[in-house]
């Protein structure tokens, strides 16, 4: 087709590249001004409203069970009874995957996420650098006229890009977005978030009663009425990400109270009740066998009584963080009706994955300590029940309130299992949807919600964008489900693969496989099995009829060996088109593998100023050799942090409190070992020095020295074996956030000058893959 450009080759052009077509004379009076025309969305295109919630299970929402109606979610109840519930919509089991999938409608692997970008390596399936063949959707529809916004969790950057030097083309705003505020990895502290505006750090608003979730929904509903400010027909895509109800889980006093004794009875009881109610409501379809009890799992009658309060605490707490979540979403919606859009906006409500069992267990006091391959005691957890959800905690609950968030399905996140992949979507769109309230039973993925967009926003996916020819999109629309609750399925197959779990659907069967690595086995609590890690080949295949067999209760392997012959074919068919291969079932070990670094690593480092970094572009002195020393003019009073890293579950400081150095080191937030300077620190300028001497594994000597004399010298029989927090890292000047110790208030900001702080990284770097393997069983 013959553009303007084609038709008049003598027509100039703006910097974008678009035609002037007015007219340039010699004079003004020769001449005819005209402006660059942008593109504008299609007559009467949809609001898009993306809300992701996070960790949620298929059965933790009223409209899907609510636990045998003992949670509240009554916003997100209102919303799906005026539109559709799908009960067999699937995402990838993981949040990165998913939410790559969600924003360009290709497959986890195709966008380099197979895993989330936290445990990245070095190949094409899993590199976490979503390639620019794969435009997202806020890229394509702002070139259409919408207006787009990103708020709440990202997820979608390679974590050493997470710093404040970027590079930014993987950030919100480089993959389209126009404005973004929230946190950039995969979870963060809710009373003391890690946060991002645009491509900047920035703190959040000071106020007692700060909780992420109402503070991100504060922004939603101020940028959308910027938004209608200056454009009110101009439509807009947001996508609302909050960062629950993930770990840690925390929430308002008030809303926790609400929910004491509301799960006395137990995950058990518990359960047989809300698989009752999922079939009253339709979203588990008549016919649906209740499955056994997952591994792991004890039977809530052989609990002790100390654990049954503990674990009733833990699911009080949870419960509160997705009642206080759905408040905050029923805000937004309230905000699009009062401003006369919520006809008119399609909005997609899903969860990402499935309910966490990452707790094991028992649970955690801090999830930190999954991380670091430990676990809290019942005992110790049994003591901060009253602190439980608070701010001096990052907990998470036991797998067996997992088991029963995904009922009636099998597994948990990070399993491809039903109860992995099949997770809540609603979809409410008054203006087209004339079948409120009703469930929709065709198969879907979370690739398919791309396509959709488009296809009801009437816009083409451009073949070519910012100049790079685009992959093809690897969804199918379910638009047609809108207006036909008994069409048939259009989807045809879906692959799936997490951690070397792999299953394929189609066509109402699914062949699956749970690879009992030894890090699945960890996540689940489960020792009667053991670990095959990297030998695939013996990995059991299971099959089953969905169509028949919802929950996937009877496996139907030994009775049709060619069908399962023919589904696994497909599944190598897939794997090899998606980048799927190598597999890979290692989980703790890949969080510190070395990767390509924007700035190279150096043995000495050098600061001059205040300053502050986040852990994945912080030099790293876990289990290795190292000093610091600083030189400090503190004036006639000096006080506050000289140097720190980490926060409320692990770190150190190096700090003046009392007149006196300090420096702390806090184990997982359990014990902080302090040594204090045993004379005061000299007025004026002074070089101070802090000497790690490393004595065993994750152990070691801290020796203090002021202006050459030694001070103090502690042995620290205990540090973080892997990391010490998900965001924070290392400050010059301040403790941010949650203070390193309890003994002073974050961030204690140096009162003096800091004329120079040096670090000089003397043991090698702990990046060692077997090593970290060997960190992940470390216990204290």
């Amino acid at each position: 087709m013959a553009t303007k450009r084609d038709k008049h080759p003598h027509l100039k052009t703006y910097p974008d590249g678009t035609p002037f077509t007015g007219r340039v004379g010699p004079t003004l009076e020769a001449s005819e001004a005209a402006w660059p025309v942008k593109e504008n969305a299609p007559a009467d295109a949809p609001n898009v409203l993306f809300i992701v919630l996070d960790d949620l299970g298929y059965a933790q929402l009223g409209c899907y069970g609510g636990l045998g109606d003992r949670i509240r979610t009554p916003h997100i109840d209102a919303l799906a009874a005026r539109g559709l519930r799908y009960r067999d919509f699937h995402t990838t089991a993981l949040c990165s995957p998913t939410r790559g999938a969600l924003l360009t409608g290709r497959n986890q692997h195709s966008l380099g996420l197979g895993i989330i970008v936290e445990r990245a390596t070095g190949f094409p399936g899993y590199n976490a650098r979503v390639p620019k063949d794969c435009a997202m959707l806020p890229r394509v529809l702002g070139a259409n006229g919408y207006g787009s916004y990103c708020v709440g969790k990202w997820h979608l950057t390679p974590d050493e890009h997470n710093g404040p030097t970027g590079p930014f083309d993987r950030w919100p705003l480089g993959q389209g977005f126009d404005r973004f505020y929230g946190f950039l990895p995969g979870e963060t502290d809710q009373w003391h978030p890690d946060l991002w505006e645009d491509n900047h750090r920035t703190d959040p608003p000071p106020s007692p009663e700060y909780h992420l979730s109402e503070d991100l929904a504060d922004r939603a509903i101020q940028w959308l009425t910027e938004h209608w400010a200056v454009d009110e027909d101009r439509p807009f895509f947001m996508h609302f990400a909050t960062g629950a109800p993930h770990a840690p889980h925390h929430a308002p006093r008030a809303c926790i109270e609400a929910y004491r004794g509301v799960f006395d009875d137990g995950w058990d009881v518990i359960r047989a009740q809300t698989f009752e109610r999922q079939l009253a409501l339709g979203v588990v379809p008549p016919g649906t066998e209740l499955p056994a009890r997952n591994r792991g799992v004890p039977a809530w009658d052989s609990l002790g009584e100390q654990e049954r309060e503990l674990f009733c605490r833990q699911m009080e707490v949870y419960a509160a963080f997705v009642t206080h979540t759905d408040a905050q979403v029923g805000r937004l919606i309230a905000h699009l009706e009062e401003s006369g859009q919520f006809e008119n906006t399609l909005i997609f409500l899903l969860s990402d994955n499935g309910a966490s069992a990452e707790g094991g267990r028992n649970g955690l006091l801090t999830e930190i300590s999954y991380f670091n391959g430990l676990q809290d005691s019942i005992a110790e957890m049994h003591k901060r029940l009253d602190e439980w959800g608070g701010p001096s905690t990052y907990p998470h609950y036991a797998a067996g309130w997992a088991w029963l968030g995904n009922t009636p399905q099998r597994w948990y996140k990070a399993f491809v299992h039903e109860g992995g992949t099949r997770d809540p979507l609603i979809v409410s769109w008054p203006a087209r949807i004339r079948d409120p309230g009703a469930v929709r039973g065709q198969f879907h993925h979370v690739v398919d919600i791309a396509q959709t967009v488009f296809q009801v926003t009437g816009i083409d996916p451009p073949p070519t964008v910012d100049g790079v020819p685009q992959r093809p999109h690897e969804g199918t629309p379910l638009d047609y489900t809108f207006d036909d609750g008994g069409a048939p399925t259009r989807k045809r197959r879906q692959y799936f693969e997490m951690f070397a779990h792999r299953a394929i659907w189609a066509d109402g069967w699914k062949a699956v496989t749970l690879h009992p690595s030894a890090g699945a086995l960890r996540r689940i609590g489960d020792a009667s099995m053991t670990a095959v890690s990297g030998r695939f080949d013996e990995d059991v295949w299971e099959l089953y009829h969905l169509d028949e067999d919802f929950a996937e209760a009877r496996d139907l392997a030994g009775r049709h060996p060619g069908k399962l012959a023919e589904l696994q074919r497909l599944w190598h068919e897939d794997a090899e088109r998606f980048q799927v291969f190598p597999l890979d079932d290692r989980m703790t070990e890949r969080m510190s593998m070395p990767r390509p670094r924007v700035v190279k690593r150096k043995a000495v480092h050098v600061w001059r100023s205040p300053m502050r970094l986040v852990r994945s572009v912080s030099p790293s002195v876990v289990d290795r050799a190292h000093r610091f020393v600083a030189r400090i003019d503190g004036g006639q009073a000096p006080r506050g942090v000289i140097v720190s890293n980490g926060g409320l579950n692990g770190g150190y400081s190096l700090f003046v409190h009392e007149a006196r150095l300090h420096y702390v080191s806090n184990f997982l937030g359990k014990e902080h070992f302090v040594l204090r300077a045993d004379q005061a620190l000299p007025k004026g300028e002074v070089v101070v020095e802090l000497d790690w001497l490393r004595s065993a594994r994750f152990a070691g000597q801290a020796v203090l020295r002021q202006n050459g004399v030694e001070v103090g010298r502690l042995e620290i029989p205990r540090t973080n074996p892997v990391f010490y927090a998900v965001n924070e890292g290392l400050e010059i000047g301040s403790d941010s956030g949650v203070a390193v110790w309890p003994g002073y208030d974050a961030p204690f900001v140096f009162s003096g000058r800091i004329i120079e702080v040096s670090l000089d990284l003397r043991g090698p770097e702990h990046v060692d893959a077997a090593a970290e393997a060997r960190a992940a069983n470390y216990r204290q």
